[in-house]
């Protein structure tokens, strides 16, 4: 059985300004049939949700520079502060980078809508936060 990586995030750039790209993979080559499977479920099931608490940070470090700090920590509070945010002419989009791609192979989407990809024994998926001025 060969040696399974551990699981990476990496933070980049985005495209436009005031964005960010954050990529999470785990290398999953040379493992057997059933270590691979068993990889694939434990990345699909809890380590997009460890990425979702990096987004979900990132997300409230937004909102405090911004001067809004969700009364607590319920989803329904981060929405109030995103109405908040968009009061004062800036709204946040969150983007699964791999929703739409093709020829990738596209292993499933997390319960936590990220589409996980396998390409090159790289298990993977990628979102993006980007905060814009409303018009």
């Amino acid at each position: 059985m060969a040696k399974q990586e551990s699981v990476k995030i990496d933070i980049q750039k985005g495209e436009e300004a005031n964005s960010k790209i954050y990529i999470m993979s785990m290398n999953i080559k040379g493992l057997g049939v059933y270590e691979k499977a068993k990889a694939t479920k434990r990345f699909v099931d809890r380590e997009t949700k460890v990425l979702e608490m990096v987004l979900e940070n990132d997300l409230r470090d937004i909102l405090r520079s911004n001067g809004i700090i969700p009364l607590d920590g319920s989803e329904s509070a981060l929405n109030d502060a995103f109405v908040q945010l968009k009061c004062q002419g800036k709204e946040i989009s969150i983007i699964d980078r791999y929703y739409d791609l093709y020829g990738e192979k596209i292993i499933k989407e997390s319960e936590n809508h990220m589409t996980v990809i396998e390409e090159d024994g790289i298990l993977s998926c990628a979102m993006e936060i980007s905060v814009h001025e409303v018009w």
